[in-house]
């Protein structure tokens, strides 16, 4: 039992070890790629679909094979860059040099610093700078997380927040939405046009632009290794999770997570930020020092069996599997088992009727193979060789035989045995046989392609002295034959279909398998291809001059790109997937999940250089006579196999040729005169091209232009004098235009400040009344209060102290004298925003200024059996405002004692990180969670709040900042933290 243990875990480890990795990986660095640095910042695709990195060495545009790399040219300024922020769907992007200081900006596929302090451009990105920052460093003060964030849907609709504040603008209109008091900065992200807040991996905050905020679950279990990477311009949220790589997207008002990425490379990388491209599913990674990293999934496998990498003939097995001449079972998630077939011929097997039951080819002999057991069907002797078999319409099988003459025949089998069988002398090496109808066949021979009609036993030639070595049909009307290096023939009612023009990827095509969806998949001895069905038909039957053939590469997860043929079945469409053997490998391409990365669908041809100074130009090239050496680039994206750049170029009228590997048309010579440069560049998976021009005017020499010059001499003064003319009338025009506005900017000036004249006096006027009114109060109120107090105090000096009555006379004295207290606090108040005389500060004895609050609370304490113990020490001295605090903690105390029956208020100071705090502590009722939360977010105080709105209004008067703990039913704590 040991043993067989042991055995079934080595064959599981060679045949994990046999398949390919799911995914393509490639590292792109400085060391081995033109990357400028290794520390990537930031990735954003543009537009244009050319993907912009930000590192600690200048900016980079990358196209999938080129690095266009730009630096900020500036003395004494470091080539540091920022995040890349903006909208890449409005083709406005930007970053930031000097940490913050230097915006640049990213449009039109092109990049610029912009140093002109006075420009538009820099007062608009200026401000962005600092945010830029904070978000790279993902500082968490709460001095920078008051600070102001944008999060762009486009160049004039955004949201932002304001010191905890969120609004939404558009179109130069702003609104306040809701106060997001604790909410990180770097933790929002725009999907779409909506703002979302990443509470934890498993939980998403949706903010509608009403102010409601939904929670949204994501289905993700955090792990330990966890980071999340916000991509603000391409309007991504990507969560790494240990080794998955997750996508959140909203869709239909739902937020999905989608798994793009199980790698185990990323586990162990610091990734600074990510992008994905949805269209390619690739998935690119930016890290801190080893560049950046692009994954993608394959969605063609390639599987071995532990002992076997070389397959040929292959067949339908079950439903879900296929089986091969040798045997081998395989399905969509690799290598199953193996049969232990007789036969050494692996090009041949053929499906029976009853499943499973197979016909396998041996080379003198056929071979009966179902349940476990084989038998010699038929056998042919020793001087006759079996070439090939094939299943047809009916019940037949038809051979082709090599004895003393060559032989094509049928055989049909019932309850394991052979009860009838025709051959024919057919003259020629049949290797591949095909019905057409019910009377013909098509034959594949060495020596030329023939049709034999099985009624009349007649050969016809289609194609002579050709050598063909297979057919397959996809149960249709088009038949494709296969030759050995001379291209790929249809064959469709009765007519032959030669290769429209010499094409070196259908040269050596093996099998023309047929996906259902609009598409053929070729297998080949130069690798795989697809085509368009219906652009692919049009080539042969239409002759159309071109066709887009997408090539495939050991990247889309190929382990060879030599397929095999020669077989009966060297392909064929089975569960959803289309299946080839090759030299290496059972290949599976899952068709109908199928993601080709073509080249861009547009080019560009406005950057040049001229004896290796570039610039950019717009449609036309103008050349000195003596112009020395000019490089066109074509600019595109393709980040796939680059073997599908169809792109061909001509000058004038010349022959057209390939563009060379660089991307890059060279000229190093022309005729003085008019010229044009020819590009086009063939469409996905199309036969039309897309065709641009670049218009090139090359200058004369000087001694061949005296009558050019005086043309242009007498063109230009008339011209000039033209433009004169015109824009002296325009200047008049604009005159007249900006007198009329100046009149009327005067008048609308005049009536504004008449408006304001009689604002401010009604301003005047309420301020007045306010002062009359606190003035009233404090006079008409407060004496006779005052007049109460003295009373009782003679009262009190003419009584016995032992008279109850005496008692009452106190309580009523220390009565009038706490109402006296309040009303002076309650003018306090009023006075801070009449006067504004909170900026006024004092030092104040912090000890001696509480118990002189405390004194008004004795008796309120006293009855319900409240201890207030003040615990500052003797010297702690503050600089505030003493109205303001007196306010403050006069309701703080009146809360605690409120709220508190028999038990004790203590009072105390704290020195901590240069900061003084003052603590007022009670053993009440105390507060919820929730409560707490209501109490710090509420703005309408009623009732039993009103003591609270004053301190929160005035607290940022003296600078001061607060916090509640508290638990129900153990008291509550409040703290005032001093700042200065």
């Amino acid at each position: 039992m040991k043993y067989l243990c042991v055995l079934f875990l080595f064959l599981v480890f060679v045949r994990i070890s046999a398949q390919q990795d799911n995914y393509f990986e490639k590292w792109y660095n400085a060391d081995e790629c033109k990357l400028p640095q290794n520390t990537i910042k930031s990735i954003v695709k543009d537009k244009y679909g050319f993907i912009w990195l930000s590192t600690d060495n200048g900016i980079a545009r990358f196209d999938g094979k080129n690095f266009l790399t730009y630096d900020v040219n500036l003395p004494s300024v470091e080539n540091r860059t920022l995040l890349i922020e903006g909208s890449a769907d409005d083709d406005w992007l930007f970053t930031f040099y000097n940490s913050g200081d230097i915006p640049s900006l990213i449009s039109r596929r092109g990049f610029s610093v912009i140093s002109d302090t006075n420009s538009s451009s820099f007062k608009q990105l200026k401000p962005h700078g600092a945010e830029s920052l904070w978000k790279i460093l993902k500082e968490t003060s709460e001095k920078i997380k008051k600070g102001k964030y944008y999060f762009f849907i486009t160049k004039k609709e955004f949201y932002y927040i304001d010191n905890y504040r969120l609004f939404y603008q558009k179109d130069g209109k702003s609104r306040f939405i809701r106060d997001l008091n604790g909410y990180t900065y770097f933790r929002f992200f725009i999907l779409g046009d909506q703002l979302f807040y990443m509470r934890k991996p498993s939980l998403i905050e949706k903010i509608e632009k009403t102010g409601e905020i939904k929670e949204c679950q994501t289905g993700i279990t955090e792990k330990e290794d966890f980071e999340f990477f916000i991509n603000t311009a391409n309007k991504q949220l990507l969560i790494r999770n240990d080794n998955k790589v997750y996508v959140i997207e909203h869709k239909n008002n739902t937020i999905l997570s989608t798994e793009i990425c199980d790698s185990k490379t990323i586990k162990n990388v610091a990734i600074t930020c990510m992008y994905y491209d949805h269209s390619t599913r690739t998935l690119i990674l930016g890290t801190v020092s080893q560049g950046f990293l692009v994954v993608r999934e394959n969605f063609i496998n390639a599987y071995n069996t532990p002992d076997k990498t070389i397959f040929h003939a292959i067949t339908p097995y079950n439903n879900k599997e296929v089986i091969t001449g040798d045997g081998d079972i395989f399905n969509y998630n690799g290598y199953v088992k193996t049969f232990p077939f007789p036969n050494k011929d692996p090009y041949g097997i053929l499906p029976l009727k009853n499943k499973p039951e197979f016909l396998l080819k041996s080379e003198h002999s056929l071979i009966f193979y179902a349940q476990g057991q084989a038998k010699t069907i038929r056998n042919f002797g020793k001087n006759t060789v079996v070439r090939g078999i094939s299943s047809t319409i009916g019940n037949k099988i038809w051979i082709s035989l090599k004895s003393d003459k060559d032989l094509i025949g049928y055989i049909i089998i019932e309850n394991q045995k052979i009860i009838k069988e025709k051959f024919y002398a057919i003259n020629v090496p049949v290797r591949g046989i095909t019905q057409v109808n019910n009377d013909e066949l098509l034959l594949a021979a060495h020596n030329g392609l023939y049709l034999f009609n099985e009624k009349k036993s007649t050969r016809k030639t289609l194609i002579k002295n050709r050598t063909f070595r297979s057919i397959n049909n996809n149960g249709d009307h088009f038949f494709w034959i296969q030759t050995y290096g001379k291209g790929l023939y249809l064959y469709k009612d009765g007519k032959i279909y030669e290769p429209p023009q010499k094409n070196s990827v259908l040269s050596a095509v093996h099998s023309v398998i047929d996906d259902g969806i609009g598409y053929y998949w070729l297998s080949s001895n130069k690798g795989l291809f697809q085509v368009k069905k219906e652009n692919f038909l049009n080539y042969y039957l239409h002759g159309n001059t071109a066709v887009y053939i997408h090539k495939y590469s050991r990247k889309d997860g190929l382990l060879t790109l030599e397929f095999n043929g020669g077989a009966n079945i060297n392909g064929l469409m089975h569960n959803g997937s289309i299946i080839f053997p090759s030299m290496n490998g059972m290949v599976y391409i899952n068709a109908r999940n199928a993601f080709p990365v073509t080249p861009g669908k547009d080019y560009y041809l406005d950057r040049i250089a001229i004896n290796e100074k570039e610039k950019n130009i717009s449609g036309i090239l103008n050349l000195e006579n003596n112009f020395g050496y000019v490089k066109i680039f074509v600019d595109y994206t393709n980040f796939g196999n680059q073997g599908n750049d169809y792109i061909e170029y001509r000058i004038d009228d010349n022959k057209w040729q390939p563009l060379s590997d660089s991307r890059v048309i060279s000229i190093n010579s022309l005729t003085n005169g008019n010229h044009e440069i020819h590009v086009r560049k063939l469409k996905d998976f199309s036969s039309d091209y897309n065709y641009k021009t670049l218009h090139v005017f090359v200058k004369p020499a000087f001694w061949e232009t005296v009558l050019f010059r005086l043309s242009a001499i007498v063109l230009l003064l008339l011209i000039f004098y033209s433009f004169y003319k015109i824009r002296l009338k325009q200047i008049e025009k604009e005159s007249l235009i900006l007198n009329t506005k100046i009149d009327e900017r005067t008048r609308e000036l005049k009536e504004t400040i008449g408006s304001l004249s009689k604002t401010r006096e009604e301003l005047y006027a309420q301020l007045y009344r306010q002062k009359k009114l606190v003035a009233a109060i404090s006079h008409d109120i407060k004496s006779p209060l005052k007049f109460i107090n003295m009373s009782t105090e003679i009262l009190m000096d003419n009584t016995d102290d032992d008279c109850y009555e005496k008692k009452v006379i106190g309580s009523i004295k220390e009565s009038s004298a706490q109402i006296l207290e309040f009303i002076d606090s309650t003018i306090t108040y009023n006075k801070i925003f009449i006067y504004d005389n909170h900026k006024t500060r004092e030092n104040i004895m912090l000890r001696d200024f509480v118990f002189q609050r405390m004194r008004l609370f004795a008796n309120t304490a006293e009855f319900k059996s409240i201890q207030i113990q003040n615990n500052i020490g003797k010297n702690d001295v503050l600089i505030s405002n003493p109205d303001v605090l007196s306010i403050i903690i006069h309701n703080i105390l009146d809360n605690a004692i409120k709220y508190t029956d028999q038990g004790f208020i203590y009072i105390y100071g704290i020195t901590n990180e240069c900061r003084y705090h003052l603590v007022i502590e009670d053993t009440g009722l105390g507060m919820s969670e929730e409560e707490i939360s209501k109490l710090k977010q509420a703005e309408d105080f009623s009732g039993s709040r009103l003591g609270m709105k004053i301190v929160k209004e005035l607290l940022p008067f003296i600078d001061v900042s607060f916090n509640i703990e508290s638990k129900k039913g153990e008291g509550t704590k409040m703290i005032l933290t001093f700042t200065g």
